[in-house]
């Protein structure tokens, strides 16, 4: 359990990180405010020739594809470890990407991304999972956050063999990605015998209380049973939320209204505003020289016990 102390440190990230942070580079600042707000994955891939040197097979990594953990085509995860086999057991983070519950991949061949996130947590001593779920229209709630409790199950009975320590798991997941991990902490009906399993989670631009309909449905009554923030308000885990400067307006509204909800209840997460980031720039970032989005969360990472 976190002190009230601990959790105070914590949120201070909010109003002024105590690492010395890299800021976006001047080029791509001024091209992700022309973009901005729009959600323009090919056009934000500004940071893609940072990573011009970053080829598989990567030097010191072990990455072994779609491992499956269900049935389904889309139940596969990518699995990333430092070579050689580590000795100490090694903290487990689990990546979920964006893409409105209807689109995304953990990574797109000939692409950088999510590669540079499974990399940069290798680097600093972590074992990465990056995965997929089942998306819709043809799967709606709850499949998508069954997928992650099934990861979870996965990780557990697993990792212990690829160096990994299944009591010390962190999920990260970004807009999509953050829905379902606040919807998988917040719903004890996805959680095990042992409970949901998490040592903290870490979501980026969620859109929260504003769930995709095509896969949290239409209907008023159902919908609100399906969001995730009164359940986020019993959580005991720390929580990382963040959104950026020039995000899409639902993005922040609704960072800014979940952490309301949570500080309102006794529960603040540490929550950041990435300066000069858009909606997809955040998670591009990550593994180049700009430090602004991966050096508040590399220290939120090693506060996590």
């Amino acid at each position: 359990m976190y002190s009230l102390s601990f959790v105070a440190a914590l949120f201070t990230l909010t109003a002024a990180p105590s690492v010395a942070l890299a800021q976006v580079p001047p080029d791509i600042a001024e091209g992700i405010r022309k973009i901005s707000p729009v959600v323009d994955g090919p056009g934000t891939r500004l940071y893609a020739p940072l990573f011009a040197s970053q080829k598989e097979p990567y030097p010191d990594v072990t990455v072994v594809r779609d491992i499956a953990y269900g049935a389904d085509p889309l139940q596969k995860l990518d699995l990333f470890t430092a070579t050689p086999p580590p000795g100490a057991a090694k903290p487990v983070v689990v990546y979920l990407h964006s893409g409105g519950f209807e689109r995304g991949d953990k990574h797109a061949a000939g692409s950088p991304f999510y590669d540079n996130i499974m990399l940069w947590l290798t680097r600093r001593d972590m074992i990465g999972v990056n995965v997929n779920y089942r998306l819709a229209p043809k799967h709606v709630w709850p499949a998508a956050h069954e997928d992650l409790a099934a990861v979870v199950r996965w990780i557990q009975a697993n990792i212990a063999q690829y160096g990994g320590d299944p009591d010390h798991l962190v999920l990260w997941g970004h807009s999509a990605g953050a829905d379902l991990i606040a919807g998988y902490v917040g719903h004890s009906q996805f959680h095990g015998p042992k409970g949901h399993g998490v040592k903290a989670a870490i979501m980026l631009s969620g859109y929260y209380e504003k769930g995709m309909p095509a896969y949290f449905g239409t209907d008023p009554a159902e919908r609100e049973r399906r969001l995730s923030t009164e359940g986020l308000k019993k959580a005991t885990i720390p929580l990382f939320v963040a959104r950026t400067e020039f995000d899409t307006p639902t993005a922040v509204e609704q960072g800014d209204a979940l952490k309301k909800g949570l500080c309102d209840a006794g529960r603040c997460p540490t929550y950041v505003v990435f300066k000069e980031h858009s909606h997809l720039s955040q998670a591009f970032s990550v593994g180049t020289t700009d430090t602004s989005v991966s050096g508040p969360i590399l220290e939120f990472l090693r506060k996590v016990e």
